[in-house]
């Protein structure tokens, strides 16, 4: 049996999964039969006369299309990087070059561009030499451009670089770890601080071998774009979902936390589109593959809603092997505290929105004074009471008020404490819960009974929603030992409930705290729009500090978004029809999305939007393996975007008095409303950068004021 091995590229899948699908199905089966021996007779490599790099040799597929294979110089690892018809095949590889940087070691594709300068791979120009130049690198010298995986042809190039909008334009020239050390580099950051940013490998002490491809593809900066197969499943794997590329390529600060050894609770912070949802699915598979692997060992992983947690069960299941998933437990923790409840023999039902509203109604007609509003009686109960875990009158005596706009004497605590009372009294006769108290009463129960519960570790996911309680339930539920609780989340994208300091809850992450910067998911002028909307807005960092997005970065590039606003309803109708209209002749209809603030909107206005037009529509709900196999331009809540992700995004019926939306029973207090207006920033740069490609934003009347910046 050969000892030859084969790695395909990032790119290869993208163009394999554009292919038309009877040419996919002869690449995957010139895919199989390479994988298994590249060197086999009747493969029939062929040189590429008009391309520049001499490693290049295509692999007839058809009579029509070729792959592109990487020919190696010595040893006997091969790499698939691209797959077309004959003549785009032959256009695409012409200019690109695949070298090992003889600085770092890693695997590269680069472009030549004009101006870019041939040079013997083993001639780095003299550091003595090196010049600064004037230009948007002008602080950096030849030495500190090779450092960061400039390839020394595109020095030039570089060097010619006045500002950001120039490295934009040669960025889908550059090897994608060199374009990430630039745009770092731009930002402001020294060589060091860019490599600790990156989490880059630090430059080979020794001469590195530029024909060694095994050695090269080692390195997790070459990881990022490679992947070496090591038998026909895992191969057969990538081929059957090529474009959910987060299953297969990890960025090196990805796959450092995936594998990492912790003493303690490790946090894991990002803004949207970073990877952390990725990186912990792969800390699961990690950890029950490699860490805890006993018959009885159990990972307990975790979310904040039953949709996401969906969402999890559904992408966990592509990502480990089934014996691995059959010890994960997926589940949001609302839905883990009622199970585990009704398992000990309490009955109770969870009370709904309109039982709540009515029996506060009750409870302010029955209480000798009724001083205060229904807004205010709400939030005091969400803010205080339920937030500090408040049993009785005394409790509530001596809470802490910290934000509320409304002080309060000890007589006037009486009186609102008297509603209060009331309604849990109302609560317990009628044999409600409300979700809170689920929760608490699940950790009371295990802290009374000592019990010793099965998980080995706990994983959770949008920690930056959690409560109070909650996270003292996730802390009560991992055991007190090493790499048993990973929580990841992000304050940028806190759409549910206030701040709530991690270290209150018993969940000390003090020099175990990590951060992501690469926005993996959208482009970088949709990401820049979406940060506008926070732009100004102070962000907690989940445990007490300020979070920042400096350094929160795209290295992808696109359009930029369009915000548009009518002065009539129709108008914007129209807008839509077309919009989408152009959408679908270049993209499926499932990588399309229309999203408005509430479900109402969605049921009696914009549904029929498009199907009056003829098009047929999917209203997303709560099974996306079942949903993501159905046709259909994508319909959903901004709320029910979390987690999600479609190629164009539409976001609909952004206009005031549409989001921040205005409810009846808005909050009286100064602090709740703020905290209310964040929220719904939040949400709307939540939903915005669900959008990998290109993103609308369309509403009609007075614009919003979020977009009025």
């Amino acid at each position: 049996m050969t000892s030859a091995q084969v790695a395909f590229s990032k790119d290869f899948m993208e163009a394999y999964s554009r292919l038309p699908r009877k040419v996919q199905k002869k690449v995957r089966e010139f895919s199989e039969k390479f994988q298994k021996d590249p060197t086999q007779s009747g493969l029939n490599f062929e040189r590429i006369e008009t391309a520049h790099d001499p490693k290049v040799r295509s692999v007839r597929i058809d009579q029509a299309y070729r792959a592109i294979v990487i020919h190696p110089p010595k040893g006997d690892v091969y790499l698939c990087v691209w797959v077309d018809h004959h003549d785009d095949a032959y256009r695409w590889v012409r200019d690109r070059r695949f070298e090992i940087n003889p600085t770092s070691g890693t695997f590269q594709i680069f472009e030549l561009v004009d101006g870019a300068v041939e040079a013997p791979a083993e001639a780095a120009p003299d550091a003595a030499a090196a010049k600064h130049v004037p230009g948007l690198f002008a602080d950096h010298d030849d030495e500190d451009l090779l450092l960061a995986g400039v390839p020394e042809p595109l020095l030039v190039s570089v060097r010619a670089l006045d500002t950001e909008a120039d490295l934009d334009a040669l960025a889908p020239h550059l090897p994608s770890d060199a374009a990430e050390m630039l745009y770092l580099l731009a930002a402001g950051c020294s060589l060091i601080e860019a490599i600790e940013e990156a989490d880059r490998s630090k430059p080979e002490p020794k001469k590195v071998d530029i024909e060694d491809f095994g050695a090269a593809l080692e390195r997790p900066e070459s990881q990022q774009r490679f992947k070496v197969i090591s038998d026909q499943v895992e191969l057969e794997t990538m081929l059957d979902a090529p474009l959910e590329q987060w299953r297969v390529f990890l960025h090196p600060s990805q796959r450092k936390l995936v594998g990492m050894n912790a003493k303690g609770p490790v946090r894991v912070l990002g803004g949207a589109g970073t990877g952390k949802t990725v990186v912990l699915m792969h800390r699961a598979n990690h950890l029950a593959s490699q860490v805890f692997t006993g018959d009885t060992d159990r990972i307990l992983v975790t979310t904040f809603t039953r949709n996401l947690a969906l969402d999890l069960q559904m992408n966990l299941r592509n990502v480990c092997s089934a014996e691995t998933f059959a010890r994960l437990e997926i589940t949001n923790l609302y839905s883990w505290a009622a199970d585990f409840m009704r398992k000990q023999g309490h009955r109770f039902r969870i009370v709904s929105d309109h039982e709540r509203r009515r029996l506060f109604d009750l409870a302010m007609a029955e209480a000798p004074s009724d001083a205060y509003g229904l807004g205010f009686y709400i939030d005091e109960w969400e803010r205080v009471v339920q937030a500090q875990e408040v049993e009785g009158r005394d409790e509530y005596f001596t809470a802490r008020r910290v934000g509320r706009e409304t002080r309060l004497s000890r007589r006037q605590r009486a009186e609102v404490w008297a509603v209060l009372g009331r309604y849990r009294e109302l609560l317990n006769q009628e044999g409600w819960l409300e979700w809170p108290d689920a929760v608490r009463e699940a950790r009371l129960y295990i802290e009374k009974q000592n019990l010793s519960l099965p998980y080995c570790a706990v994983l959770s996911d949008e920690v930056q929603d959690f409560s109070t309680s909650e996270l003292r339930l996730l802390r009560t539920l991992a055991p007190e030992a090493a790499n048993s609780l990973f929580v990841v989340g992000d304050g940028h994208q806190r759409i549910y409930g206030p701040p709530v300091r991690m270290g209150a809850c018993g969940i000390e992450i003090r020099g175990r705290s990590r951060r992501l910067k690469l926005n993996y998911r959208t482009t970088e002028q949709i990401r820049d729009r979406a940060v506008a909307i926070l732009e100004g807005r102070e962000i907690d960092d989940l445990d007490g500090g300020v979070d920042s997005l400096k350094g929160f970065v795209s290295l992808r590039h696109g359009p930029s978004p369009v915000v548009q606003n009518f002065a009539r309803e129709a108008d914007e109708a129209a807008f839509i029809i077309e919009t989408v209209n152009r959408w679908l002749k270049e993209v499926p209809p499932e990588a399309v999305c229309l999203a408005v603030r509430t479900r109402a909107q969605l049921r009696d206005r914009y549904e029929r939007i498009l199907q009056s037009s003829g098009l047929e529509t999917l209203l997303i709900k709560k099974d996306p393996e079942s949903e993501s196999r159905q046709p259909g331009v994508r319909l959903a809540t901004m709320h029910r975007l979390k987690g999600l992700e479609f190629s164009r995004v539409l976001l609909a019926g952004v206009q005031e008095g549409g989001i921040p939306l205005v409810v009846p029973g808005d909050p009286a207090d100064a602090e709740s409303r703020q905290q209310h207006e964040l929220q719904e920033r939040c949400l709307l740069y939540v939903a915005a950068t669900r959008a990998r490609d290109e993103l609308v934003i369309a509403g009609f009347g007075a614009r919003s004021p979020f977009l009025r910046t």
